[in-house]
């Protein structure tokens, strides 16, 4: 078993001009557990070894700027999102990548894959908690026998190539920023319709004059 050096994509590959809309003025924040940062995947290489890497970390450069290409507004959550609070923070949506990753070789003398797949799912949640969508995407990498010297070539390009797709996917959703909601004064709420039951009551005759100027000065002054 062995490392596979595999680094990160190379995030200037993720280009912003494979978007064929224009962004989205929402908000959000993406968030990876410190556990998945900092799991190491094992998964076949060539000639019966395998290789050991790091999707979380791998990626997580190239996926914000696949993220910054697609909204105005991209922050990094370095907790578990409050989503009682996100409104309050200006964000809009909460996004949490899921990966999952295989790889194998067609050589049996050359340990490091000479193909690679990323599978990947981003979990977008609205401010309420709700997942609102769940785009799901596999990059594919492969290395010839000229790349072989640089062992995580086809890992870099499987998730370069997840990238950008996700990317597409995500500007292919209408994703909008909410209005934070107005809280309603129950009080005054409750003063209104009084009133208005009131104003109704006098319309149809039902109040002279001098009983409805009586009672809407009797609410005024329960306020």
């Amino acid at each position: 078993m062995r490392s596979s050096n595999q680094d990160e994509p190379d995030a200037t590959k993720i280009y912003s001009s494979t978007i064929t809309t224009s962004k989205s003025s929402a908000n959000v924040g993406y968030y990876i557990p410190a556990e998945l940062l900092a799991l190491e995947v094992t998964t076949p290489g060539g000639g019966g070894d395998n290789v050991r890497y790091y999707p979380y970390r791998d990626i997580e450069s190239g996926y914000k700027q696949a993220l910054d290409n697609v909204f105005t507004g991209v922050v990094k959550l370095p907790s578990p999102p409050d989503l009682s609070r996100a409104k309050q923070q200006g964000l809009d949506y909460i996004i949490q990548p899921q990966i999952v990753t295989s790889s194998g070789s067609t050589g049996f003398f050359t340990w490091p894959p000479t193909n690679f797949t990323v599978d990947l799912t981003s979990n977008v949640r609205d401010s309420s908690g709700k997942i609102v969508a769940n785009p799901r995407v596999v990059g594919v990498g492969t290395a010839n026998s000229e790349r072989l010297f640089d062992h995580g070539f086809a890992g870099r390009r499987a998730m370069e190539d997840a990238l950008l797709k996700t990317q597409t996917a995500l500007s292919e959703l209408n994703f909008v920023p909410h209005e934070i909601p107005t809280p309603i004064n129950q009080a005054e709420t409750s003063t209104e319709k009084r009133l208005s039951t009131l104003l109704d009551l006098k319309d149809k005759g039902l109040l002279t004059k001098d009983e409805y100027e009586k009672k809407r000065q009797e609410i005024l002054k329960s306020l």
